[in-house]
Formats: structure tokens, C-alpha cells, sequence
């Protein structure tokens, strides 16, 4: 899997105290997710076009400065309300910002890499329930859903809706998997020690579609990501604006 078929992680009583400030508190669950200054699992792949596994970190340029992980919720197939033709209506608002944010970084060695995912979760985009979960990779189910999502993807960035001259895919919701949300079938195939450790465990969201995570390009995790904007609440939350993606690329970058 190599980055160029892209293109296209004192005594006994004082340690015992260090100890148990490194321990959650009492009834309180440790963060599953990375957190800064982790290094993020090499071994962690999306898909190309092709549906080929590429390790994320073998898309990162060797030179770059910073890398900023967009991780989005792509097109859908089919829906009642339409939202640009994405099916998260939340990643299709902040693409402004992240095209700003491509464009103010673009000489600077920031590389943005994006990955695109399906609303695994739903029918109501009009993929068949599941498919995208529950299904076997070589069931002709899964593999019309999954080409039909990169070809509506790849339209949508001909049309400049989509921001990023390259887009990988996260078909099987790796990066954001929730099992609380959805238990692996035995068809989903392996369940690796990594998944769900882009899910920033302060978002409760069902998703977590957007979010943006900032890593070096050896993959240490530089600071917290941007998450959690959420633009159709009434009243709408957001959680950060252009100005804290600026500066955040802008702390990444001085790392």
C-alpha cells in the first residue's frame, strides 16, 4: 500500500502518587480516542478509488509541515431534503471554511487529507439499510453501494463541491466507528484495535461527521481536533469558526 497510488498515530510513596494522577477518576471511563501527543496506529488504512486499503500515513508527504485530517460524511444516493448533495448537511457547511483554510495554507506545506464516508447508519439517503456495514466487501450489494458513493463523490469534487483535489473512503466507518451505535456482524469482517479513535470522546454526536484532526507527518497527534458544529440545531451549536481552523492549522504548523 504506497502513498504514490493515492494520486489519483523519589521513593515507592511518590511514584504511587504519579500513579494515580494518571488513573480517570473513580467511575469515570479513560478516553478511548487519540489524544494529543499520541501517535496514531501506522497501520490504520482508508480506501482509493479503487477500493484498495492505503495506510493513511503512507498518503502524508514525508515533507509536510502539518497534516490536517478532514474526516466528512459524503454524498448520498438518494434523499428528500437536499443538502447539496451530502448527505451530512453538517460537512456541507463547513466546506467553505476548509476551502478558505486550503487556500490561506496552500504554500506554507500543510497537506489536507481528506476522507469521505457513508451515512452507515440510515436508509434515508437511499442506500439499503446496512449495506455498508452488514454486508461481506465481495457481496454485489456492497460493491454496487460502495461504487455508486465514490462516483457521486468524484462528481461532487468535479463540481468543486467538494474541496479536495483527493478524496479517500472510509466505506466500513473505521475511523469514526461507534459500536454503541452498531455491533460488527460477523460479515463486517476484522474489528482493528484502532477504529472509533477519531471519535473525540467529548462528541456525542451520532456521527461525528465533521471533523478535523491535526497530526504531523510522522502522525503525532499536534493539539485537540475541531468537532461538533452542528448548523441545522435550532439554535445552531457551533463549536469553532473559521478563525479557530486558522489558528489551529496555524498551532500545528509551529509544532
Amino acid at each position: 500500500m504506497r502513498r504514490r497510488r493515492f494520486l489519483q498515530v523519589g521513593g515507592s510513596a511518590s511514584a504511587a502518587a504519579v500513579f494515580a494522577l494518571r488513573q480517570p477518576a473513580r467511575g469515570a471511563e479513560a478516553p478511548i480516542c487519540y489524544m494529543p501527543g499520541d501517535t496514531i496506529d501506522p497501520s490504520i488504512f482508508v480506501l482509493d478509488v479503487m477500493r484498495q486499503p492505503l495506510r493513511l500515513m503512507e498518503i502524508a508527504r514525508p515533507d509536510a509541515k502539518a497534516v490536517v485530517l478532514v474526516i466528512f460524511g459524503g454524498p448520498y444516493l438518494t434523499s428528500a431534503d437536499k443538502h447539496g448533495g451530502i448527505w451530512c448537511e453538517d460537512s456541507l457547511d463547513e466546506f467553505a471554511n476548509l476551502k478558505a483554510a486550503v487556500n490561506r495554507f496552500k504554500d506554507q506545506g500543510v497537506q489536507f487529507i481528506s476522507v469521505a464516508c457513508p451515512p452507515v447508519y440510515s436508509e434515508r439517503y437511499g442506500w439499503e439499510k446496512d449495506v455498508f456495514l452488514d454486508e461481506p466487501e465481495t457481496s454485489p450489494k456492497y460493491i454496487a453501494a460502495a461504487e455508486q458513493f465514490i462516483a457521486r463523490t468524484q462528481a461532487l469534487q468535479r463540481d468543486h463541491t467538494i474541496p479536495f483535489e483527493t478524496v479517500a473512503y472510509d466505506l466500513r466507518f473505521r475511523l469514526l466507528w461507534n459500536p454503541r451505535q452498531h455491533a460488527a456482524a460477523p460479515a463486517y469482517g476484522a474489528v482493528y484495535a484502532w477504529q472509533g479513535k477519531f471519535k473525540w470522546h467529548k462528541d456525542d454526536q451520532r456521527y461525528g461527521t465533521p471533523c478535523v484532526w491535526f497530526l504531523n507527518a510522522r502522525g503525532k497527534v499536534l493539539r485537540e481536533p475541531l468537532y461538533g458544529n452542528n448548523y441545522s440545531a435550532a439554535p445552531p451549536r457551533i463549536l469553532f469558526t473559521y478563525w479557530e481552523l486558522e489558528g489551529a492549522v496555524g498551532e500545528a504548523l509551529g509544532k
